[in-house]
């Protein structure tokens, strides 16, 4: 009993889904500290300035009913709880759960992340291999100093340039108009995602080109390399099998911490392109100080990254089964 014990909770998968609920817990805890640390709370965001003239008997029941006369240990346990039974709280502002809310956002988020890698991956390997292919020639300088001209533009002044361009100069500017569902209109949907998920996934191609060049490159100097071109294996053969498979961990890492940051961090592009996304309902809640909406949004966000972790995880089962049994 006592082995079976100790090889459940030695087994990489055990050790992967403790490690991924133990950093849930931190970034729920942390997200509830520095909201409450920030000043000011929903009662003066509701109010404003008006705030001032509130009673201190309005005061108190304002607090009361935001829940934020509460000692804080017993906040973070009452939101936490709801967060189990499915209760991610409610935003008066929005007049709606978060639940709700998340429901209508994360699909946007998802969409715009799943065309941003696409697009990211269609531009970074075909760029590294090009790059690797003749290192220091012509070819890999462009691509290196294209990468670090983008790495260099900010995603903010990518995406306003860009959009401004287009509906000045042409008149075609989609996210113009009110957001347009996949499952409602296909047509504008994609033309009003055409636009973010171009800034995002060029914005990440940068450093999968570069890391698929590096691979490519360390790849290519291995010993097995040497000997199987020795042995005369055709170098299409050689390259696909031996060097592309190899290389395609570093590439499979780097892709997937992209896209974990593209679930939380594409909050500037979707602000900008009136995206209603899942990292703009974060911006929102902050401006209103609800912390449930900010707090829960953060949470899902979370999830969703250790959800590709893992994912990312199985990939590497498929590509190099040895990495599970480290």
């Amino acid at each position: 009993m006592k082995s079976t014990l100790r090889h459940l909770t030695g087994h990489p998968v055990t050790r992967r889904l403790g490690e991924a609920v133990l950093t849930l817990l931190g970034v729920s805890v942390l997200t509830f500290l520095l909201l409450r640390v920030l000043p000011g709370d929903q009662i003066t965001a509701s109010y404003g300035i008006d705030a001032g003239d509130l009673t201190g008997s309005q005061l108190a029941q304002l607090r009361a009913y935001y829940g934020l006369d509460k000692p804080l240990a017993e906040q973070f346990l009452s939101w936490l709880g709801g967060v189990f039974t499915g209760n991610l709280g409610y935003s008066s502002n929005a007049g709606q759960s978060v639940a709700d809310m998340t429901a209508h956002a994360l699909p946007v988020t998802l969409e715009l992340a799943v065309l941003a890698i696409v697009l990211a991956l269609a531009i970074g390997i075909p760029g590294g291999l090009i790059a690797a292919s003749r290192p220091g020639a012509l070819r890999d300088g462009v691509a290196q100093s294209a990468s670090l001209l983008v790495l260099s533009a900010p995603v903010f002044l990518t995406g306003t340039v860009l959009a401004s361009v287009l509906a000045d100069s042409f008149g075609w500017n989609p996210n113009g108009e009110t957001f347009a569902p996949l499952t409602e209109d296909l047509p504008l949907n994609l033309q009003q995602m055409l636009l973010p998920a171009l800034v995002l996934g060029v914005s990440i191609a940068s450093p999968i080109m570069q890391t698929t060049r590096t691979a490519i490159l360390d790849i290519r100097s291995e010993d097995f390399i040497r000997t199987a071109r020795a042995k005369g294996v055709p170098e299409r053969v050689l390259h696909v099998r031996h060097v592309l498979r190899n290389a395609l961990i570093p590439i499979v890492t780097m892709s997937g911490l992209q896209f974990g940051f593209l679930l939380g961090g594409a909050v500037v592009v979707e602000q900008i392109f009136s995206l209603p996304g899942i990292g703009r309902q974060v911006l929102l809640g902050m401006g209103q100080k609800e912390y449930s909406v900010v707090q829960s949004t953060v949470l899902v966000i979370a999830v969703m990254f250790v959800l590709v972790n893992l994912l990312t995880d199985l990939v590497y089962r498929m590509v190099d089964p040895r990495v599970w049994s480290r």
